[in-house]
């Protein structure tokens, strides 16, 4: 059964018939969504006509991590690396199926490159956040939660 978010409705089946048919082992590029959707003019008028563009592209690349994901569970293909950089210039593996998965630091080993790069940018976000609100509250005042 699958997600109740990744639901194959009958105006999504192309898209998913297609993305499943692709030899790719990584993520989907714009321009390739962007080449399929002039291809089939009718899919990308029905398509465009319910979302917006960004959605759209969003969402196709989102439905193909999770159609990676899932080939990669089942053995049929091994995930490329692509690399990364850390905030120390050195160069952090990341793997490519976690291109949607943000800054979720739980599912990432904390001895990993990885790891720490993402702890040290997070951490210096934050202190810009604090340093940011010093310079704000004497202009604004602090706000009460209510």
């Amino acid at each position: 059964m699958y997600d109740h978010r990744f639901q194959r409705t009958d105006q999504w089946k192309p898209v998913y018939s297609w993305l499943e048919s692709l030899e790719m082992d990584e993520v989907i590029k714009s321009k390739d969504v962007l080449d399929w959707l002039t291809a089939n003019p009718e899919i990308r008028d029905q398509l465009y006509s319910r979302h917006s563009r960004y959605h759209l592209f969003h969402y196709i690349k989102k439905c193909h991590v999770k159609i990676l994901k899932r080939k990669e569970k089942q053995g049929l293909i091994v995930t490329k690396v692509s690399p990364a950089t850390g905030d120390n210039g050195m160069k952090v593996e990341t793997p490519v199926t976690t291109y949607f998965t943000g800054n979720n630091l739980s599912s990432i080993p904390k001895d990993s490159d990885l790891y720490k790069a993402k702890h040290t940018e997070a951490l210096q976000k934050y202190k810009i956040l604090v340093e940011l609100e010093k310079q704000l509250v004497p202009l604004f005042g602090k706000r009460e939660n209510s």
